[in-house]
């Protein structure tokens, strides 16, 4: 039996929240609940320098009880990240392109940082016109990439092809953690709000930037794929199971003067209330 913990979408620097004070709070209830391994989903700071001291910190203040490990999710990508150190960092904490064996079990988690594709999208034929609105519109326009949005997708599935081809070679059943939305259908519904042409344009671009349904198509199709954590969506979003498959979030999400998507009063309750806690055998 082990026990591991997945969170992601805390945004301590969005929602304003002491680092130290946050992370002496994570570890001491990881540690209480016995937690073996810990593993956030990205979009932890809006800069990847700060997302990787903190987790090397967390990693260090929990050393010899519980392994941490995160992967980076689009708000990490907009400061201090290159592209070439995103995709080939080599660093204890940092999974992406990576896996890691759950000591005592034949389970082995995969990461991947994922990316979109547009095909949440109604506009999904229209690549040009929803990357000229991305990039008037659309923080990720700050993060650097070789190619457009297409090719960095498809370097994310040709990467967690070569995985599930490892993971069967070494008999292992499979976790997947990464941050984007795997499938369309883990968007909420459209809000009743969007009565508009212009909404609806909006509501159509925005849609584009969440997550790609080719990679849970690949996801589906592998055997040795049981459960998938992704964040990016924020608000509570429902375990979804298609197949073998099942889709968790657990996104804490944002809380400022525009914006309220906690369930909790402040963010110690609600980082704990949005943990996902799983024994796995």
């Amino acid at each position: 039996m082990v026990r591991i913990a997945v969170s992601s979408d805390n945004h301590l620097d969005v929602n304003r929240i002491d680092p130290e004070w946050a992370l002496e709070m994570q570890a001491e209830y990881l540690e209480k609940q016995r937690v073996q391994y810990y593993f956030h989903g990205g979009d932890l700071f809006n800069d990847f320098t700060q997302t990787r001291r903190y987790m090397e910190k967390l990693r260090a203040r929990l050393a010899g009880r519980v392994n941490v490990y995160y992967i980076a999710g689009n708000h990490d990508l907009l400061r201090h990240a290159p592209y070439e150190l995103v995709e080939t960092l080599v660093e204890p904490a940092y999974i992406h392109n990576r896996f890691v064996d759950l000591a005592g079990t034949d389970w082995r988690l995969i990461g991947n940082n994922g990316w979109y594709d547009y095909t949440f999208s109604a506009y999904c034929d229209r690549l040009e016109e929803v990357a000229r609105w991305k990039k008037v519109y659309w923080l990720d326009s700050a993060i650097e990439m070789p190619g457009d949005d297409q090719e960095r997708m498809a370097v994310v599935l040709r990467q967690v092809r070569a995985q599930l081809r490892r993971a069967h070679q070494d008999h292992k059943r499979v976790l997947f953690l990464t941050h984007f939305a795997p499938r369309h259908e883990l968007l909420a519904p459209k809000p009743a709000a969007v009565t508009t042409p212009r909404r609806e344009r909006f509501y159509q671009m925005i849609n584009a930037m969440m997550g790609s349904d080719r990679l849970g198509e690949l996801l589906e199709k592998d055997s040795a794929v049981h459960d998938v954590f992704y964040g990016h969506l924020h608000g509570q979003h429902p375990a979804l199971k298609r197949g073998k498959v099942t889709y968790f979030n657990q996104a804490v999400g944002v809380r400022n003067k525009r914006i309220d998507e906690w369930q909790q009063p402040n963010f110690a309750a609600q980082w704990r209330f949005r943990l996902r806690i799983m024994d796995l055998q």
